[in-house]
């Protein structure tokens, strides 16, 4: 009986041949499906998507799902730049349980008041450049993403200026991110330095960036659920301090601790900080040489409030200096200063802001005003304004459209 030959084995090339081409079909397998699952979720889904889910949303989804706008595309808008302000964080947003379908900030009050779509790039922690620079660029110089519709720029900028840490987290990229290891921080040095560091790290565009937008979605959702989901945020739900009243509609009132003027930083550090807040400036402003933009000074909280009391207990302050644990809490310091410190740094933003040929509004006036009849933050958060704040604060710039040269000078008018 015939017994037929086994299957000769294949060459080491041939299986090798062989796995190469099993792995390029699951790779490309793979690449096609993440392209049609981002296609997919940002083209038909993003639309429909619950705005809280906002947080953990890419730069250019997040510009999508805001509720202060008339269609999805936003038109002939005004842009919020900033921070946590310019983002909405506060007792209006806390009470609508995060979920960003209801109005909750001064978008929403300029919106309604003059009948245009509001967008905010602002976001909580953001500094001066990360405001003016990076949150800009993503959401508008990476090119066309095939994933989203055209996104237009905007006809108007408001730049929030927060007194309360925007100079804090500039000396902060400064010192770890700028001129690290000991760097030259001597203001007439620096601004080299800090163009660069735009230049090459936040304001540098890739086409490429376009296709991690569905990466990076499932990597927030999946650090919330690891790390953050069921806890709550040590910002908020700080009792009020007995330590600390306000004067509030002629009786003393306790207030939780808030943030003051940049009062943990040496004179040169603010120097510094404020030369971080003028190049990103003048960045945006040759950014968008022929859209006007108007820098808006907000006052950190313990600025607006008269007190009972000659010192106040402060919370974050920012305290370079003191090595590792920067930030403290609970440091008395002089009332006086507060104010004093608030007047200074205003005069030093006005003065960068004029030079780059931005506008310049003081919020302080009509807050402190507001702030002596009833409380304009907390009871939770008593870093950023409640409803009453944000109305107060979006009703004053509505009054102030379509005036795009303002010039205010720095009210120095005390509480």
């Amino acid at each position: 009986m015939h017994t037929p030959d086994p299957k000769p084995r294949r060459s080491l090339r041939e299986r090798f041949t062989a796995a190469l081409a099993n792995m390029l079909v699951v790779v490309v397998t793979l690449l096609v499906t993440y392209a049609v699952g981002e296609f997919v979720f940002f083209r038909f889904m993003l639309p429909v998507m619950p705005l809280s889910l906002r947080p953990y949303m890419p730069e250019q989804a997040d510009y999508f799902l805001q509720n202060a706008k008339s269609h999805y595309v936003p038109h002939d808008y005004i842009a919020l730049v900033g921070d946590s302000y310019a983002a909405g964080l506060g007792d209006w947003l806390l009470a609508t349980g995060d979920k960003k379908d209801k109005p909750y900030h001064s978008a929403n009050v300029l919106h309604d008041l003059l009948k245009r779509d509001v967008i905010t790039f602002g976001r909580a922690g953001a500094g001066s450049a990360e405001g003016l620079v990076l949150r800009v660029s993503r959401i508008l110089d990476d090119g066309t993403c095939y994933l989203f519709p055209r996104i237009e720029e905007p006809s108007r900028i408001l730049v929030y200026f927060y007194e309360g840490n925007d100079l804090d987290d500039n000396y902060f990229l400064l010192r770890n991110s700028i001129a690290p290891r000991g760097g030259d921080l001597a203001p007439d040095t620096i601004a080299a330095s800090i163009d660069k560091f735009l230049a090459d790290d936040y304001a540098a565009s890739s086409h490429w960036r376009c296709h991690g937008n569905l990466g990076d979605l499932i990597f927030r959702l999946t650090r919330f659920a690891v790390k953050f989901a069921g806890r709550t945020s040590g910002i908020i739900d700080l009792k009020p301090d007995s330590r600390n009243e306000a004067i509030i509609a002629g009786e003393p009132q306790a207030v939780g601790g808030m943030q003051v003027p940049a009062l943990g930083q040496t004179d040169a550090q603010i120097d510094a900080s404020v030369i971080v807040y003028e190049r990103s400036l003048k960045w945006l402003r040759h950014r968008f040489p022929h859209i006007p933009v108007t820098v808006v000074y907000l006052p950190s909280p313990a600025t607006v409030y008269r007190f009972r009391q000659a010192e106040f207990i402060a919370r974050d302050v920012y305290t370079p200096d003191l090595g590792p644990k920067m930030y403290r809490d609970g440091i008395p310091v002089p009332v006086e200063k507060i104010y004093a410190n608030s007047q200074k740094v205003c005069e030093k933003i006005r003065t960068a802001s004029l030079a780059e040929g931005a506008g310049f509004i003081d919020a302080r006036p009509p807050l402190r005003r507001e702030a002596a009849r009833t409380n304009i933050h907390g009871p939770r958060d008593y870093n950023h304004l409640n409803e009453a704040g944000y109305r107060t604060l979006g009703t004053f710039l509505a009054g102030r459209f379509p005036e795009a040269g303002a010039r205010d000078a720095c009210d120095g008018t005390r509480p």
